[in-house]
Parts: structure tokens; C-alpha cells; sequence
């Protein structure tokens, strides 16, 4: 094999890309074979043999163990001269504008008549720019959405991805069951609103960067965000069915919930979810309404969504104290803000940041559900009447619709 390689080398040259490597890292031949490759291109740097010019092993995470069992007992050292671990500093994702170039491309071709810029921007908010979601919806768009190049066209490519068979959803969902402290660190992320630090040299941060499951949160606060819309949501999926299998939570009848003319009453859920809590919850004590609240209410709206409806939890926002949930049912969307009770101060703040949400988005109304922990707290709901006080832009100008659980 080796003068085979020696003498295709020497003619040509080549670069060897081996995939899966993981599931052959344990194969001992094949690693032999991986050790002879290493032995050859140090011979070519001193001029003694022919070698690949690059050898690319993809599918490894691992790399250190690998080093490992490539080395001789006397080099066990994690600065091999073979450099099988090159940093790669290119960012892979594509930005609006590169989303733009492509779809420009695309325009010239079909004639569609679609908004490039709103289009590549909406595409971007869901992806955050993952070249294979990035091409799987506007895949799926061209040849199933009947070219429905609008922001609507866009979120119904999203929700038939959730339903898509992917080995993308596949491993996601395995590199989250079969390492614990990476799946405890996702839950309290998506559920507690749990922030971390973007600290590189943790084993489980790093794990789930190597992955493509967390990112650098863009702002300049240093902390660490789940990579995408898209990914948190089928974990959230994937964790709030286990957890609806294991408790008691009431299911509601969808039917009560929907008006006549078909579309969903949001005052009616908030309402009804805040009579659940009063009835089934209201001796919990902090802790457990702070690490379930969220994920109680989530576990709530699913069922009466399901089918028609849509929602995803907004990445940014996701913080300790607040977490932002959009919902999509038929041709509308609603803005729910959960937030934890803290003082008059937080809820004011609490206004004023789902404000500045709605504006994004170019919402006129807003929910507020505050998880309030006072003893004698009052299960108060309704639109609020101070909110033209609350000293914020453009306030005046919405309704926000508050209930307290």
C-alpha cells in the first residue's frame, strides 16, 4: 500500500479525504493504516518519500484520544509533528448579505418577484446562516412551497422541516442524550434561562461547539447561545415530550381556544394557563415554578397549537429573568414574554423590552406572563392600564395583554 501510494504521488498531487472517522477510530488496521500515512509524510518533508499533500479526517471530534493511539509509547505527547488538527478559523455560516448574493442568483433565473433583502434576513433569523438549513429551506421553497418567497412561505418551510426526516435532527438529538453534562447544561439553558460563559476550554462547551450546537453570542457580553432558532426547538421539542409523558399537566381541549372565525384566542390561553397554576401549582414552592414555570407553559400551548400553529423561543432574549415566545397560528403572531417576578422596577423593564420586541417585529399587541412568588399574590390578568407611564417609545401605541401566575 505504501509504494502504491509512493509511486500515485509522485506523479500527481493529491489530497485524501477520509469521513466517519469516529467509527473507525477504534479499528486497528485502520489505524495502522492512518500510522503509515503519518510515517510517509514526515519521510516527504525530509525529501525521502511521496505522500498525499494533505490527508483531511472529517467526522472526528476526539482528536486528542486519536492522537493517542496513533503515537508510539515514547511520543505520547499532544504536540505530534504529524499536524492532524489544523485550526480552522473560516466561519462556515453565511451572513444576510452572502444569503442575498445566492438568492440574487436565484431571482435572475425564476423570476419570482421576491423581497432579497427581507428574504435573506428571515432566512438568516432562523438559521442564524447553517448552510444546510440555510439550503434545505429554500429547497423546499422552490420545489414543495410553491415558490412562496415571503416571510410566510419561509416559517411554513421551517415547520415541514421539523417534520422532515434529517440525520442533522438525528445527531443533534444523539449528541444531546449520550453526553449528560452537555444535556443538563441544554436544559437549564432552554428552561431555567441559565446563562454561561463562552469559555472554549470546558469540556462540555467545547463539546457542544464541536457539535454546531452552541455559538458565540454576537453581542460583545462574552456568554455562550444554542446556535440557532431551529436547533433549540427541535431540543425543546424532543425534552418537553418526555417531560409531558412524566407529569400530570392537564391537556386542554384545543377547540375552547379557537374563535369562530378559526384563529387562536391568546387571551383565553394565558387565562386558562393561569387557572391551571392556581389549581395544580400554587403550593410549588420558588425553586420549582423558576426551573418548570417556562417549561409548564410551553407544555401548555403545544397541544393547542399543534397542527396549525408554530413557535419558537427567541434566542437573544433567552436570559434569566425573561424569555420571549413567538407564536404563529394561521396568519398571525403573537409576542409572550414569561418573566420572573422581581419588583415593580423588573415588570416596567419587562415592559419596556417586549416593547422593543414588538417593534422589531411590527407588533402592535403583547403578553406578559409574570411568574410572581409573593405570599399573598393577587392572580391578576387583563390589558395593562399603566402601560402609557411605563416612559417607553412608542408604548402608547400598543396593547399589552398581562396575566400573574
Amino acid at each position: 500500500m505504501s509504494k502504491k501510494i509512493s509511486k500515485l504521488n509522485e506523479k500527481y498531487e493529491i489530497i485524501l479525504m477520509i469521513d466517519e472517522m469516529d467509527k473507525c477510530s477504534d479499528n486497528q488496521v485502520f489505524l495502522n493504516f492512518l500510522g503509515m500515512l503519518r510515517e510517509k509524510y514526515l519521510s516527504r518533508n525530509s525529501g525521502k518519500d511521496f505522500a498525499f499533500k494533505s490527508v483531511i479526517l472529517a467526522g472526528v471530534y476526539d482528536v486528542k484520544n486519536l492522537k493517542l493511539k496513533l503515537r508510539p509509547d515514547e511520543e505520547r505527547k499532544y504536540n505530534s509533528p504529524w499536524n492532524i488538527a489544523v485550526d480552522f478559523n473560516v466561519d462556515m455560516s453565511f451572513h444576510p448579505d452572502e444569503i442575498a448574493t445566492m438568492l440574487t442568483d436565484y431571482e435572475e433565473d425564476a423570476h419570482t418577484g421576491m423581497d432579497i433583502r427581507v428574504i435573506s434576513e428571515e432566512l438568516y433569523h432562523y438559521t442564524n446562516g447553517y448552510p444546510y438549513l440555510v439550503s434545505w429551506l429554500c429547497k423546499w421553497i422552490d420545489e414543495e412551497g410553491n415558490r412562496n418567497w415571503s416571510a410566510s412561505g419561509i416559517l411554513t418551510a421551517v415547520k415541514h422541516y421539523y417534520c422532515a426526516d434529517s440525520t442533522l435532527k438525528d445527531d443533534l438529538v444523539k449528541n444531546y442524550e449520550n453526553n449528560s453534562t452537555l444535556k443538563n447544561m441544554l436544559d437549564s439553558m432552554l428552561f431555567s434561562g441559565k446563562e454561561y460563559s463562552y469559555v472554549d476550554t470546558d469540556e462540555a462547551i467545547n463539546l457542544g461547539l464541536t457539535f454546531g450546537i452552541f455559538k458565540k453570542r454576537a453581542n460583545a457580553d462574552g456568554k455562550l447561545d444554542i446556535a440557532n432558532i431551529i436547533f433549540a426547538n427541535i431540543l425543546t421539542e424532543h425534552i418537553m415530550l418526555k417531560k409531558v409523558r412524566e407529569s400530570n399537566l392537564t391537556q386542554p381541549e384545543k377547540s375552547q381556544f379557537i374563535k369562530e372565525d378559526g384563529h387562536l384566542d391568546m387571551v383565553r390561553v394565558l387565562d386558562r394557563f393561569q387557572s391551571l397554576m392556581k389549581a395544580e401549582y400554587c403550593e410549588e414552592d420558588e425553586k420549582f415554578i423558576e426551573s418548570q414555570g417556562r417549561l409548564l407553559f410551553l407544555c401548555f400551548l403545544k397541544p393547542i397549537i399543534n397542527g396549525t400553529g408554530f413557535y419558537y423561543v427567541e434566542p437573544e432574549t433567552r436570559s434569566s429573568s425573561r424569555m420571549d415566545i413567538v407564536v404563529t397560528y394561521l396568519d398571525e403572531e403573537f409576542v409572550i414574554e414569561l418573566k420572573i417576578w422581581r419588583g415593580e422596577q423588573y415588570r416596567k423593564d419587562g415592559i419596556k423590552q417586549l416593547n422593543g420586541y414588538l417593534e422589531s417585529r411590527e407588533q402592535r399587541k403583547g403578553y406578559l406572563v409574570s411568574f410572581s412568588f409573593l405570599k399573598n399574590k393577587e392572580y391578576k390578568s387583563g390589558y395593562l392600564s399603566d402601560v402609557k407611564n411605563a416612559d417607553v417609545a412608542g408604548i402608547e401605541e400598543k396593547e399589552i395583554y398581562e396575566v400573574i401566575v
